[in-house]
């Protein structure tokens, strides 16, 4: 029976650590085999870095995806914020198609429980019934984040921005 518990307390033990590991990660999807995503990962990105890049990712999807409550999982607030920030999101979308994509995603730090990542993204707005492009406009966030257990984006400060409404063709636009 010694020899036993000997063999298997070890084991035991590191399964329960496996476990507690997963169950404390950040769950993201992984994008850096997704075409669309690609050019954001570098062969340098550490598995945090990659982790990070995966969530703002995965947070951005569900902006492009109608997902409100999957958009502001990430940022640190309050059930009422949140429940406020969703029905405006939900209420926008009524009448609006609106989509991000992502040009640039850096970690500007990162360390154990404090991040700031750099975001270069183009913002568009379609209304829904029409198909007129309302707005189009390139711009440049930043993301302070810190994680307790997982990260929360705590703030967003947003940097330049550049109209693009006279880049679209004529084609491009509804009349």
């Amino acid at each position: 029976m010694k020899n036993f518990l000997k063999s298997f307390l070890p084991c035991a033990l590191a399964f329960l650590m496996l476990l507690s590991l997963v169950g404390c990660s950040d769950s993201a999807a992984s994008y850096e085999t997704n075409e669309a995503y690609q050019h954001l990962f570098a062969e340098t990105d550490d598995a945090d870095t990659q982790n990070l890049k995966n969530l703002i990712i995965e947070q951005i999807e569900a902006y492009n995806n109608s997902d409100a409550e999957g958009y502001y999982k990430l940022f640190n607030m309050e059930r009422e914020d949140l429940n406020f920030n969703v029905s405006q999101f939900e209420a926008m979308r009524q009448n609006a198609i609106l989509t991000y994509q992502v040009e640039d995603l850096q970690t500007a730090f990162i360390d154990e429980n404090n991040a700031q990542v750099l975001i270069t993204m183009i913002c568009r707005c379609d209304d829904r019934t029409t198909g007129e492009v309302l707005y189009l406009y390139r711009t440049d966030m930043t993301y302070t984040m810190v994680r307790d257990g997982k990260w929360a984006i705590t703030l967003q400060t947003p940097g330049s921005e550049e109209d693009l409404m006279y880049t679209l063709t004529e084609s491009e636009t509804a009349e």
